[in-house]
């Protein structure tokens, strides 16, 4: 029986860019079915989806894209609360991001920037899921000051998190993070594993790990399973 193994940011970056480059598997089919997948995932967890109150906060790049989308397919399948925060008034400047950003709009979606979520009373913010689609595997460093605020609001209250590929601010290589990386109750990842959620706070901040297919090529994600 094979095994998944966990691959670094590189690796990520390298299945992803040959998907699109080698085998012709458009940025936007990837985006689509991540953030559908993220949808189900939620929808699943809850009995009654459309009595929840949900927040999406999308960074400006192809994280940020997939939440839009998640945003959509919550917003077509169950006619709950949802809003969208984002950390740019301005659109993403990357293409399928971009897109899926206009088609949020279009389709009646809220978006607002993250400084209103930031400015809801700490006792009463009003939503009882948050979907973390800040920042992905490519992130380093540390998370601008906006977010690390984010992120400290996020973790002193109950709202369950949800974070998209990866919690924003953990290093998908190392596990390296900052205090205040949101914490999730659960991952949704793509493809592989990343490396990082089983080192230093990756484990703390993951939450549960669970793999999505979004169509990279089998023969494409097998030069990474282990023996």
């Amino acid at each position: 029986m094979t095994k998944r193994k966990s691959v670094t940011a590189f690796e990520m970056s390298e299945i992803d860019r040959k998907a699109q480059e080698v085998y012709g598997i458009p940025q936007a089919s990837l985006m689509e079915n991540a953030g559908r997948s993220v949808a189900e995932e939620i929808i699943k967890d809850f009995v009654s989806i459309e009595k929840e109150s949900i927040a999406i906060f999308s960074g400006g790049g192809n994280n940020g894209g997939d939440g839009f989308v998640t945003a959509r397919y919550l917003f077509e399948k169950s006619p709950c609360k949802l809003a969208i925060y984002t950390v740019s008034n301005d659109p993403p400047k990357s293409g399928a991001a971009r897109d899926n950003f206009t088609r949020a709009k279009k389709a009646g979606l809220e978006i607002r920037p993250l400084k209103d979520f930031l400015s809801l009373d700490e006792n009463d913010i009003g939503f009882t899921i948050g979907i973390d689609a800040l920042f992905g595997t490519g992130f380093k460093g540390d998370l601008p000051e906006e977010c690390k605020s984010l992120g400290k609001k996020l973790n002193s209250s109950n709202i369950k998190i949800y974070a998209v590929d990866i919690p924003s601010g953990l290093d998908a290589t190392s596990g390296r993070a900052g205090k205040n990386t949101p914490k999730a109750v659960k991952t949704i990842t793509f493809g592989l594993p990343k490396q990082g959620f089983f080192l230093e706070k990756g484990p703390d901040l993951s939450g549960e790990i669970i793999i999505k297919d979004i169509g990279f090529p089998k023969e494409l994600i097998k030069q990474y399973l282990a023996d």
